[in-house]
């Protein structure tokens, strides 16, 4: 089985700092990136698993970046998270699930709580990969 990637985006050490306490023991792969086009960049080279974001980067915004993902036929499938140093207004909350986020949580959460979060979309995702992998004719 291949080894889930996660795609870190966002300025938030806090989250990064949570994300490798959630996925240290499991041996993930974590993909880091600060700006939003670094991580367009890395989304197209590793295709994560799951992409988690901050809404804030250093050259756009994470509700731009998910709107670029889920604009993309590659990306679009996959999973996005926020995770955010304080949980935005309702406004914001709102507007990122309706551009595709299936979740935002704030990066204060304990490890345990965050991995029971992202496990299942990680699992979902790489069901439908291996899915998708078996019905292409070669």
């Amino acid at each position: 089985m291949e080894t889930p990637k996660l795609l870190i985006a966002g300025r938030s050490e806090q989250t990064l700092a949570l994300v490798r306490q959630a996925v240290e023991q499991l041996g993930y792969q974590i993909v880091p990136s600060p700006a939003m086009s670094l991580a367009l960049f890395l989304a197209h080279k590793n295709l994560p698993d799951i992409i988690i974001s901050d809404l804030n980067m250093t050259d756009g915004d994470g509700l731009t970046f998910l709107q670029e993902i889920r604009q993309d036929d590659e990306l679009s499938a996959i999973p996005f998270l926020f995770c955010l140093d304080s949980m935005p207004d309702e406004a914001t909350e709102l507007q990122a699930i309706k551009s595709g986020a299936r979740k935002v949580v704030p990066n204060n959460l304990q490890p345990a709580e965050f991995l029971q979060i992202i496990v299942p979309f990680i699992d979902q995702r790489l069901r439908d990969k291996v899915k998708r992998t078996e019905q292409t004719p070669e």
